[in-house]
Order: structure tokens, then C-alpha cells, then sequence
């Protein structure tokens, strides 16, 4: 499944508040009883919450107050069959329950019953809801169809254009002479690679995949990209990258599996002295695993595992095999705005496959790093974004890139401030500011860059 789809799957709950009153002949469970169910769903523990509504079912059953509340519990606890017997019961005595309706929407969309979950929420769209829960409900409906398309054979793709301007494409210290004098005890003068530039730039991209259903779940799906991206007066950095990918994927309700075997090429002339000239191409294969559990309506935990093979066949020295392991959580929130909090904790073990002329030092290294995405919903076709992490990376041989330092360290932290306009139904505008710093103890590592941008990404089918 994609990350977009992965976002979308947990996509915010409830945005609707409880509207009906139970009719006058019912029976109205003690006032403490649902103020002990309230506190408890509150303070996140639906569980709990269940277990103490759950045997009063026998007396207060069709109290839509009660039901409402049990449904509640049910769902956040993953008992979704519970959850629709419930909300079932409280629309039968008021149809007109918004709470119960968004609920019941969800409920069966966890289930996978999206024929259930779009008629419900088609439904409650009708009736003029708030601009909260305008937007859950778009939104759900737009995962809705995400999850046909992978249920049946066809294609997905998207293609996307964008201008940007980047201060430091190189990405080298700004006086680089003092820099090579710390690291090598030597002053050099910036040439070709060396030379901090910076450029405006026309990017542009294209993915496209097919997915196959096989049956119980599994589906394949093979697919592939391409990007470019042209510097202003600057050519020799200009880039050419595609890759392939395949694989099979599981869709087990809650729990989703995906596979996928893949292979990226980079091309960059760069502007390195020699002749022949080196370059900054690079290749990468790779092989992944991913998993993807709904803990609730509201969390999703994922964890993923990948082998990659990378090459530099101009610089041989550079070539490394990495292992990555990540572990990740996606909460959506209640309230104003919608918020989606997105964060990834990884780490990886990076073993260099060539050494220097000693025979014996090499540019292994360790990385560990966390990252995390917000966004936020100024209207439902305007989302508000940020983006942020950081990196340290750790040299394993001493004086693998400096004859000066020992021991190479580095630390690299990154921020994305941005906004999205949804401005027709495929299509979306996003415009960014990107800030990078890499702080090392080697200098020539050292640098600061920014880079601003606005895209324009349409879905293809």
C-alpha cells in the first residue's frame, strides 16, 4: 500500500458530536455509570471502558444515550462487529444521530465493508455537516476508493511539475578552503564538486503502478518512476533518476503486509576534475518488508525492514551494502483542524564494500535517526504541514574521511514548513521551505542549505 493510502487508512474519527435525546418511555441508565464511560474514554482507555458497559447490555439496551457510549468503546477497542450492533441500535431510534452515523461509517470501513462505509457516510455528507467533519468524511471517502482500486485489477499513478530554488546544491561549507585545512592540514581552493552553488531548478516526475488481486487479501503489483530535475545555469548538476519495483502485499483488515523488490538509478554528471571525469551516478537495489496494524480508529504502528545494495560506479570507494530497520506511529486527533501526527524512529548498519590503498580502513558507518510529519486542516481542501528530523551518523573506522579527525561524526537535522490546495478533485498545489544543517566534526561536511518550491501533483486515474 502507499504511504498516501496509509495516511488516508487512519485518517481522523469522530468529527460529529451526539445530537439525539433518548424517547421518554426509555430507560435512562444512571447518570455516574456514563460519566465513569466518559472519563475512561477520555483518558484512552477504551478497553476499559467496554468491560464496564458491556454487561449492562441485559437492562439498558436501546438507551441510545448508553448504546451510543457502548459503540463508542466497541470500536476504539477494535470490536467493530460490537460497534455496528450498537450504533445500529441507537439510529433506529433517532436516524438523525450524527455521532452514530460518522461511527457506523468507521466501523464498517475498518471492517473493509466499503459498500456499508461510503453509504454512511455519503449519508451524513447530506446533511450539512460541520467543516470538521466535512472534511473526515471526504477524506474517508477518498480512502474508500483508494481501497477498491486495490481490490481489483488497474493502474494508479500521478504526475507532478515544480519550481523551486536550491542555496546550496552541492551541499559544501561556504569557505571551504579553512575547512579542507581542518580536516586534510591542508588548504585547498573549492574546485568543480567543491564549489558551494546555488540555482533555480524545474523538476518534474511521474509514477505509475498496477495492482492485481489474487484472492484472501493478497494482491501484486509492479511499477515505476521516473524524475528530472534541471538547474538554471547549472547543467552539470542537473538529474535523471527511475526506478522499477515489484512485489505482493496482504490486506488483513486492521493489518496490512507488503513485499516489494526495487531498483533506483541516479544520474549526475557532477563537475569533478580528472579524465575521465568522475560522476555522481549511483544504483540501487533493494529488497523490503513492511507491516502495517490499526491498533484502533485512531493509531497505527508499522515497522520495516530493508536490504539495499548501493553502487557508485565512478567512485568505488563510496559502494555500500545497508541494512535499515524502522519502527513507526500514526495517530490521528479529534477536534479542529483534524490533526495527523506521522513519526518514524530507524536506524541501519552500512557496510562499505571497498577500502583505501591500506587495505584495512573503509567508510562503514551507523546511522540512527527520527523523523516526524504534522499536518493540519485549515479548510478541507487546505492542509497546513510540517515536517522534521534528524540524523547522526557515526563513523566506524578511524580517519575513514579525514587524516586530522579520528573519528568521523555527524549530525544532521532537517525542516519542512508547507501548505496544500487541494484545487480540484486529483489534483493539488504545494508550495514549501526546506532548511537542512549538517554539523560535523570534520568541517568540509559542514553546511547549511535552504530550498523553496511549489508543485503541482495530479492523480492519474
Amino acid at each position: 500500500m502507499s504511504p498516501r493510502a496509509h495516511l488516508l487508512l487512519l485518517i481522523l474519527t469522530s468529527a460529529c458530536t451526539a445530537m439525539g435525546v433518548p424517547p421518554a418511555n426509555a430507560q435512562v441508565p444512571e447518570p455516574q455509570v456514563l460519566e465513569r464511560a466518559r472519563k475512561l474514554l477520555l483518558e484512552r482507555n477504551p478497553k476499559q471502558a467496554y468491560s464496564e458497559l458491556v454487561p449492562l447490555q441485559g437492562s439498558l439496551a436501546g438507551v441510545p444515550e448508553y448504546d451510543y457510549l457502548l459503540g463508542v468503546a466497541a470500536l476504539d477497542s477494535g470490536r467493530y462487529d460490537d460497534a455496528i450492533i450498537a450504533f445500529e441500535r441507537v439510529l433506529a431510534l433517532n436516524p438523525a444521530h450524527a455521532g452514530a452515523q460518522m461511527d457506523l461509517g468507521r466501523a464498517y470501513f475498518a471492517l473493509g465493508s466499503y459498500d456499508l462505509a461510503e453509504a454512511a457516510f455519503r449519508k451524513l455528507r447530506e446533511q450539512n455537516p460541520p467543516a470538521a467533519a466535512l472534511l473526515a468524511i471526504n477524506q474517508y471517502l477518498e480512502a474508500i476508493q483508494t481501497r477498491r482500486k486495490e481490490s481489483r485489477p488497474g493502474w494508479s499513478g500521478f504526475a507532478e511539475a515544480a519550481l523551486g530554488y536550491d542555496t546550496n546544491l552541492t551541499g559544501v561549507p561556504a569557505d571551504f578552503g579553512a575547512a579542507s585545512l581542518q580536516a586534510f592540514n591542508i588548504a585547498v581552493d573549492p574546485t568543480g564538486n567543491s564549489i558551494k552553488r546555488k540555482a533555480g531548478y524545474f523538476e518534474a516526475q511521474a509514477s505509475l503502478e498496477y495492482s492485481y488481486p489474487l484472492s484472501r487479501g493478497w494482491s501484486l503489483f509492479a511499477g515505476g518512476g521516473a524524475r528530472s530535475r534541471t538547474y538554471q545555469r547549472e547543467s552539470d548538476f542537473n538529474v535523471l533518476a527511475g526506478d522499477v519495483r515489484f512485489g505482493g502485499a496482504l490486506n488483513d483488515g486492521p493489518t496490512q503486509w507488503r513485499i516489494a523488490s526495487a531498483y533506483q538509478d541516479y544520474r549526475q554528471d557532477g563537475a569533478a576534475p580528472g579524465d575521465p571525469r568522475p560522476k555522481n551516478d549511483r544504483e540501487t537495489a533493494n529488497a523490503s518488508f513492511d507491516w502495517r496494524r490499526a491498533i484502533d480508529t485512531r493509531n497505527q504502528v508499522g515497522l520495516s525492514l530493508q536490504a539495499s545494495r548501493v553502487r557508485f560506479p565512478s567512485n568505488l570507494i563510496d559502494d555500500f551494502d545497508q541494512v535499515y530497520l524502522g519502527a513507526s506511529w500514526l495517530r490521528s486527533f479529534e477536534g479542529r483542524g483534524v490533526p495527523l501526527l506521522y513519526v518514524t524512529l530507524f536506524g541501519t548498519v552500512d557496510e562499505a564494500r571497498n577500502t583505501f590503498a591500506d587495505g584495512i580502513t573503509d567508510k562503514s558507518k551507523r546511522l540512527a535517526g527520527l523523523r516526524g510529519y504534522f499536518q493540519y486542516s485549515l479548510t478541507p481542501k487546505l492542509q497546513a504541514f510540517t515536517a522534521a528530523g534528524f540524523v547522526q551518523r557515526s563513523d566506524e573506522d578511524d580517519f575513514a574521511r579525514s587524516t586530522t579527525v579520528a573519528k568521523g561524526r555527524d549530525r544532521y537535522a532537517e525542516l519542512t514548513l508547507g501548505v496544500t490546495w487541494q484545487f480540484q478533485e486529483k489534483c493539488a498545489v504545494r508550495t514549501q521551505w526546506g532548511y537542512t544543517r549538517n554539523a560535523s566534526n570534520i568541517d568540509i561536511y559542514d553546511f547549511n542549505r535552504h530550498e523553496v518550491s511549489t508543485a503541482v501533483r495530479c492523480y492519474l486515474f
